[in-house]
């Protein structure tokens, strides 16, 4: 059933999709009460009072509802597996609206001695059918459950009192093909918007989890200043992160001879299309010297953008040393 009326998504995706209707419907009852506004002025004229101030009456009702179910969204625990029958009761708000509207071709239609207040009715319904195909794009049931219940209404009401022409129903056919064709246009349009968004996000939270969560220091580089970095490499300097983004990247090299050289490897590798691999001396905010093992990359932002791993390698570098003088007392030997 529900792939019938909707777009198989990702959950995520569902369940923004279903938010983006109602983040939509207050925007939407602005526009009904305008609506409502006007075709109380025509109408009360040429419509018996009684009728016209029960018609008001339900419909601010429902749309009194409709916003209550609209703050109770806003407070939901919105999983997927459950978005569904928000959109369920989102869509029969939308329907009851849908038959306040479909009244105004019923009893409250202005009698025949008043053709000017029935063709501004006529055009009313039509301008908040057409907006209501955008503001429900996003939801099949919603959309088909609005404008079945105006049309049956509309249709019925001029076969009734026959003021149909011969083109009155080729054109009726030709505005709900245009009315189908922009829903399922904004539908499509939105819907893959929607997932590739959502697809998005997730990467990036992944992204920033790893980045976040990663034994090595991470720093995203511009020529010679730290764009970005995390947490760990502000540990291994010693420094905060506001620190190392506002500061040269030369600073932290014991030497400028070191810092040039490192810039000078970097050249290298990128103009070669490698990566960028070499072991510095670094200086922490305490003035205590390290050795990093660097290991970076080039990025798509640009021929200085690159994003570097970094690896406090001390220890490493210690034992090597100390390793040394006793290969070469081996060899001697």
């Amino acid at each position: 059933m529900k792939a019938i009326f909707s777009r198989k998504l990702s959950g995520a995706a569902e369940i923004r999709r279903v938010e983006m209707l109602f983040e939509r419907l207050p925007a939407s009852t602005v526009a009904a009460m305008i609506g409502i506004f006007l075709c109380f002025l025509i109408l009360f004229s040429v419509v018996g009072l009684e009728i016209l101030k029960g018609w008001v009456a339900y419909m601010l009702t429902v749309f009194a509802v409709r916003m209550w179910v609209w703050y109770m969204f806003g407070k939901a625990d919105r999983q997927s597996t459950r978005i569904h029958r928000w959109e369920w009761v989102f869509a029969g708000g939308v329907f009851l609206t849908s038959i306040g509207w479909g009244a105004l071709f019923g009893p409250l239609h202005p009698p025949s001695t008043a053709p000017d207040a029935g063709s501004y009715i006529f055009l009313i319904v039509t301008v908040i059918v057409f907006t209501g195909a955008v503001f429900l794009a996003l939801s099949n049931i919603a959309f088909w459950l609005f404008t079945i219940p105006v049309l049956l209404f509309g249709f019925a009401h001029y076969a009734a009192v026959g003021h149909a022409t011969q083109w009155t129903v080729p054109a009726a056919v030709c505005g709900l093909i245009v009315l189908i064709l922009v829903q399922r246009t904004l539908y499509r349009s939105a819907t893959d918007n929607l997932q590739r968004s959502t697809e998005a996000e997730s990467l990036l939270e992944e992204q920033q989890a790893i980045f976040e969560s990663s034994p090595l220091g991470i720093a995203v580089i511009d020529n010679k200043q730290v764009v970005k970095c995390n947490a760990r490499l502000g540990d291994m300097l010693g420094r905060r992160i506001q620190e190392l983004t506002t500061a040269s990247l030369q600073e932290h090299f014991v030497s400028a001879e070191e810092a040039n050289q490192f810039l000078a490897d970097r050249t290298s590798a990128f103009d070669r299309g490698h990566l960028a691999q070499g072991m510095y001396r670094l200086r922490r905010a305490d003035g205590s010297e390290f050795w990093a093992e660097f290991s970076g990359r080039k990025m798509a932002g640009g021929p200085t953008h690159s994003v570097w791993m970094i690896a406090d390698v001390t220890l490493r570098v210690a034992n090597e040393q100390r390793a040394q003088p006793r290969d070469q007392a081996s060899t001697r030997r």
